[in-house]
């Protein structure tokens, strides 16, 4: 089945935010008992953070709508900084997980950001205790960080960690080996 990614509209908030906050798949991501240092965020901390911007057609932070064939399953956003775009990912529903939704919908995602010409790496941070997460974000080119190949940031590794255990996945913009 093919996955595509669509421009969020602010009319689609909730039902992003829901994927992320409400649905069976949140205990894999968010909140105790397994991530206490990422609590799961009420509707107006999440709007907070994906605020008008996130929702407006251009510019370096975009948030989009995964849809497998004509159904939406979840949401990526990124938000470039330092030539570096940083990716988040989310599947609402457990039942759409182990499909490679996730790892396809980053290497649309990476396509676009490459067209931009505005980053020259790629990351994404999940916890160490989503293996899957992990797993996905391999499978789709991302690399364990290694500052003999990967010219990235201090910031990368120490600022806006949503987990005290993220792992620091890399890829070159253009690259799938992630060196």
């Amino acid at each position: 089945m093919s996955v595509s990614l669509r421009a969020a509209a602010l009319s689609d908030r909730r039902k992003i935010f829901e994927w992320l906050a409400k649905s069976d798949a949140t205990p894999e991501m968010l909140g105790p008992p397994t991530f206490p240092d990422a609590p799961v965020p009420d509707y107006d901390e999440f709007c907070a953070d994906y605020d008008e911007e996130a929702f407006r057609d251009g510019g370096d932070f975009r948030l989009f709508v995964i849809a497998a064939g004509a159904r939406e399953i979840g949401a990526l956003s990124y938000y470039i900084r330092d030539g570096i775009a940083e990716l988040d990912l989310w599947i609402g529903s457990s039942s759409d997980w182990g499909r490679g939704y996730g790892s396809s919908a980053l290497r649309t995602a990476a396509g676009m950001i490459e067209r931009l010409e505005s980053a020259a790496w790629m990351i994404i941070r999940p916890s160490a205790r989503n293996p899957r997460a992990v797993a996905a974000y391999r499978k789709a080119g991302f690399a364990p960080h290694d500052p003999a190949l990967h010219d990235v940031p201090d910031w990368c590794r120490t600022e806006g960690l949503d987990y005290e255990d993220a792992v620091l996945l890399v890829q070159r913009v253009g690259g799938r080996d992630g060196s």
